[in-house]
């Protein structure tokens, strides 16, 4: 099982990004703010995005946050060591993004078709779990631009749209986070009685929270682990993946989180250069 990778450094937000269409104001800036309600929204089921850099930036992952893109999406990145350049260092092919679990893994005909699908939906269902994160990784490589396709063409809404745009190298501890990872569905509705005695619920918001503990961090990972919480803190967001390229599609999916830490807490020293120190990521 391939270990935890955190995104902690996002370049996507150093670059310059253009797209291939847009719908009004729903632009390629919107991809570099922590808000689900502002989108980069396609005129159609395909979109082009550009990434330039000043500089090279290594990069090993792209992901697409909160987006209603069905399992039937399809993704291509490129990566040019220079813009301009004819042969791109970086190609993953048509791949797709956020696949739906294969058939096989579960009883055929007792659940109905589609349910091991990622669930997808357009803006207006994210606050309540809608919407899917489409990712790749691969061989970290130096790029200084990224050109990456898009194309949704069976999207129920008519239109292809995206929420935040993340790109960068990861880092992943020597050894993978102990057994009892949690991970929770954080639901703000409340219910209330009426005065006729019914049971109500004011519907709220939705996220998830991920609490997982580094038990054997090397001298090495305690000191990036200590940088990650230095330079993010509890404000700025980052990328985890519990399962990253698990077999189980759907395991990633639900493991995976675009958020922030919600706990700053001690790093122990077990016993010699040996360190723990519990991670809790809280969905935004």
């Amino acid at each position: 099982m391939t270990n935890l990778r955190i995104i902690y450094d996002n370049a996507a937000d150093r670059a310059v990004l253009t797209a291939s269409s847009q719908v009004g104001a729903l632009g390629p800036a919107n991809l570099q703010r922590d808000s689900k309600a502002a989108v980069l929204r396609a005129n159609g089921t395909a979109q082009t995005i550009t990434a330039t850099w000043p500089t090279q930036e290594a990069i090993a992952c792209v992901a697409l946050i909160f987006t209603n893109m069905t399992s039937c999406a399809r993704m291509r990145v490129r990566g040019y060591a220079q813009p301009g350049d004819a042969v791109p260092v970086l190609d993953t092919g048509s791949i797709f993004p956020c696949p739906a679990a294969v058939h096989g893994t579960y009883p055929w005909g007792v659940l109905p078709l589609g349910w091991n699908a990622y669930k997808w939906g357009g803006a207006n269902t994210w606050a309540r779990g809608g919407g899917a994160d489409g990712v790749v990784w691969f061989a970290p490589v130096r790029v200084r631009q990224l050109v990456i396709e898009v194309s949704a063409p069976q999207s129920p809404e008519g239109y292809l749209e995206i929420s935040r745009l993340v790109v960068g190298n990861y880092w992943s501890p020597e050894h993978n986070a102990e057994y009892g990872a949690q991970l929770q569905l954080q639901d703000a509705s409340e219910d209330y009685r009426t005065g006729a005695g019914d049971l109500k619920t004011q519907i709220r918001p939705t996220s998830d929270k991920l609490s997982i503990n580094l038990a054997h961090l090397t001298p090495t990972d305690r000191a990036r682990f200590m940088r990650i919480l230095r330079e993010n803190g509890k404000g700025k967001a980052m990328l985890f993946s519990l399962f990253p390229e698990n077999p189980d599609p759907l395991l990633e999916q639900d493991h995976m989180l675009y958020g922030k830490a919600s706990n700053i807490d001690a790093v122990a020293t077990l016993y010699f250069e040996t360190y723990s120190a519990p991670l809790q990521i809280e969905g935004i």
